[in-house]
């Protein structure tokens, strides 16, 4: 697999702010962003992280426009709101609650790439080793900010995001250490250089930066709690795409070093 360079990047950002505008100015003006909505989303995250894995293992090509980054998002994102559009038609015309339809279509996606996914699974064991990791180091993050009485960072989902980055960061230093995999965005690439070529430094530096950006997000939903509903929606949808941009790599290289690999 090739680098991505800043071209790369540049267009996924642009894509994922279209995708965004979208979402707050239409499918959120139908819908709540609350329990129901994070029971929906759920399984598509999954089938997300599902689709690379196929890509990666040779079951589905590679190909930026669909199956590895940025369209996988891309092709996940416009899955789940048909889903959720039709669920929404459900709703009116039989009287079923809206999440239902995407959820159960969701799961029922997931289980199938699942199932295509099982046979190159052949270290199991593995995957566990960054899991380890990130539980201890998350441990000691909640007693620290337990410590120093920092009730903000320390809510639910905000431990959940720090966890899904740092599992991100310790995923990497395994697979990259210890199982000889490389990294494919320039920044790490570049950071993991700096450090002697260990990549070991991704797990302070994820830690750093997402407990930074969680401060400067609650920080303004704070000072702008008092601006309506539109707000609370943009704040929520930022934590849950920052929790998605750490949950995805972090499984995806979690359970790379398990599988049986082409080339």
């Amino acid at each position: 697999m090739g680098i991505y360079s800043l071209w790369d990047y540049a267009i996924y950002l642009a894509i994922l702010f279209g995708i965004i505008s979208f979402l707050l100015r239409f499918l959120f003006r139908r819908i709540k962003i609350d329990r129901k909505f994070l029971i929906l989303i759920s399984p598509y995250i999954i089938i997300g992280i599902l689709i690379r894995l196929l890509a990666d293992v040779g079951f589905f090509e590679k190909s930026q426009y669909w199956s590895i980054t940025p369209g996988v998002y891309i092709v996940t994102i416009l899955i789940g709101i048909v889903f959720t559009y039709l669920g929404v038609l459900t709703e009116k015309y039989l009287k079923i609650e809206y999440y239902v339809l995407p959820f159960l279509a969701g799961l029922a996606i997931s289980v199938f790439l699942v199932y295509n996914l099982l046979p190159y699974i052949v270290r199991p064991e593995r995957i566990l080793y960054p899991i380890i990791i990130s539980l201890l180091i998350i441990l000691f993050v909640f007693v620290i900010l337990k410590a120093l009485k920092n009730k903000t960072l320390c809510k639910a989902e905000n431990l959940l995001i720090i966890f899904a980055h740092l599992l991100d960061g310790s995923a990497t230093f395994v697979a990259y250490n210890y199982f000889k995999f490389d990294e494919e965005h320039l920044l790490p690439r570049y950071l993991i250089s700096l450090a002697g070529n260990n990549a070991v430094i991704m797990i302070p530096l994820k830690l750093v930066v997402v407990l930074f950006v969680l401060y400067m997000i609650e920080r303004w939903y704070i000072e702008e709690k008092d601006a309506g509903k539109q707000r609370k929606n943009i704040y929520t949808v930022i934590k849950i795409l920052i929790f998605i941009l750490g949950i995805g790599p972090g499984i995806r290289d979690s359970v790379l070093p398990s599988f049986s690999l082409p080339g």
